[in-house]
């Protein structure tokens, strides 16, 4: 993995100048089959701008123009101010497809893959052993969500649904495989069945009903 994030660096080149402190958090969201989001936040203590507005720093450093040309339709952003720290979020602009998403995970240099076998998912996405981001980042994490539970993992920790794992330790790969959710499907399959058996037991004994009662 190449340790450039260019859309970031477009963004945090005043804040690294600043303080070299950065924080990411990346976001993968199996939705279904073919079926994903993402999510890429990029912070920084509000102590690191030395008195300056964070909007005014990015006002005065961001050519604008050229940001919404690299994330062309892919990504929408946000500003990310909570507690001591602030920042940017990036969110895919929709509900993406595998491709999609590994397209769109290429304008920050970060090579997702995911894929499916009808029961499994599986997120992957290559290291190199080593730390794959550079000193400026003091938190570098990736958290991929399964809609069911996590069945196997190559690095990371697991907490529910989710495996995180940690840029800044290393890994030759990064890689988790998570099931495939069909509780609300049967759900609705059984749901939908009852019903059918309630009509055909009120269609059936209704007539009898009414001549019993005559």
């Amino acid at each position: 993995m190449k340790k450039i994030f260019s859309v970031i660096a477009l963004f945090f080149t005043a804040i690294l100048a600043l303080s070299g402190c950065v924080n990411m958090n990346v976001g993968v969201d199996i939705k279904g089959e073919d079926k994903v989001t993402g999510t890429v936040e990029v912070t920084t203590a509000k102590q690191s701008l030395q008195g300056m507005d964070f909007k005014e720093l990015m006002a005065q450093q961001v050519d604008m123009s050229k940001l919404d040309s690299m994330l062309a339709d892919q990504w929408t952003y946000t500003e990310v101010e909570e507690g001591d720290k602030v920042g940017i979020r990036f969110e895919t602009a929709k509900t993406m497809t595998y491709s999609e998403l590994a397209d769109a995970f290429s304008v920050f240099n970060i090579p997702v893959t995911v894929t499916d076998n009808g029961k499994e998912f599986t997120f992957t996405m290559p290291g190199s052993g080593q730390t794959a981001v550079d000193s400026s980042f003091t938190e570098a994490k990736v958290a991929v969500t399964f809609p069911g539970a996590v069945v196997s993992h190559s690095a990371g920790e697991v907490e529910h649904n989710t495996v995180t794992f940690d840029l800044i330790e290393g890994a030759d790969v990064y890689t988790a495989t998570g099931e495939a959710n069909h509780s609300l499907y049967y759900s609705i399959l059984f749901g939908g069945a009852l019903l059918v058996l309630s009509l055909v037991f009120t269609l059936a004994f209704a007539p009898k009903a009414q001549k019993e009662a005559h």
